[in-house]
């Protein structure tokens, strides 16, 4: 299957090695989300922002593979002033440097993530793009469900609004929401072959590596899913959603 889509990366942090071989593999479309651990600063965000838009951006070009920017404050990188970020996101928005919100979410599920969050997706409602939300490890099913409300109390329109990391223990809440499900495979959360065991529950699902290099990720974790569908004889229209379509609709992709 060509045109693959992986629909949350950080490969800005992956070597020349690894983005060759996404290119390779026909992956020709990927999401750049911002994340930079531990930032306590707002100008660490500021560069990152710029840095994805100036300098990675070309880096994906060089192997064929188009860049989607989301910028966004994530619940393991919020500095003290974070309302500082906020007009700084909507201007990347505004110029068209980022077409959507993304990484945020929760994490430790604080009062301060919440409202950090919920002022992301009202960004992300007056804007009309989509926002990549993140669920923890632990408590994700509490995490889905504050993520939910919140989406509610602001009227964030759910088509738009991914749940990313989502497995069995959450996959029937985020269906249930209207929500897409990020589909993140990678250990211990998904593989391919829990994919196949619940097709029915994953397909309106958007297929990711979550590639980057402090944690255990492939970055060619979409086209091997694609190949294990098509080995154990899941429909082609089923797998060109997940690894295409799906994302190319909620994000806008063409």
């Amino acid at each position: 299957m060509d045109n693959l889509v992986d629909s949350h990366t950080h490969a800005y942090m992956l070597p020349k090695k690894d983005l060759e071989l996404m290119g390779l593999a026909k992956i020709v479309d990927v999401v750049l989300c911002s994340f930079v651990p531990l930032a306590k600063h707002i100008e660490t965000l500021i560069d990152h922002f710029e840095e994805l838009y100036s300098i990675h951006c070309k880096r994906l070009e060089e192997f064929g593979i188009n860049a989607h920017i989301f910028v966004g404050i994530h619940p393991r990188c919020t500095p003290p002033e974070w309302k500082k970020l906020l007009p700084v996101i909507e201007n990347y928005i505004e110029s068209s440097k980022a077409v959507g919100i993304g990484e945020v979410g929760l994490d430790s599920m604080s009062k301060t993530e919440e409202e950090v969050l919920s002022e992301q997706l009202k960004i992300a409602r007056e804007y009309d793009v989509p926002v990549i939300v993140h669920i923890p490890m632990v408590e994700r099913i509490k995490a889905v469900e504050k993520v939910i409300s919140i989406a509610k109390s602001i009227e964030m329109d759910f088509g738009k609004l991914v749940i990313d990391h989502t497995s069995s223990d959450t996959i029937d809440y985020v269906n249930d929401s209207n929500a897409v499900p990020g589909l993140s495979v990678k250990p211990p959360l998904l593989d391919p072959a829990k994919i196949v065991e619940n097709i029915d529950k994953y397909c309106g699902g958007v297929l990711n590596s979550d590639c980057a290099t402090l944690t255990d990720t492939d970055p060619l974790a979409v086209p091997k899913t694609v190949k294990y569908l098509e080995i154990k004889g899941i429909e082609k229209s089923i797998i060109e959603k997940l690894a295409s379509l799906n994302t190319r609709k909620v994000f806008r992709i063409k």
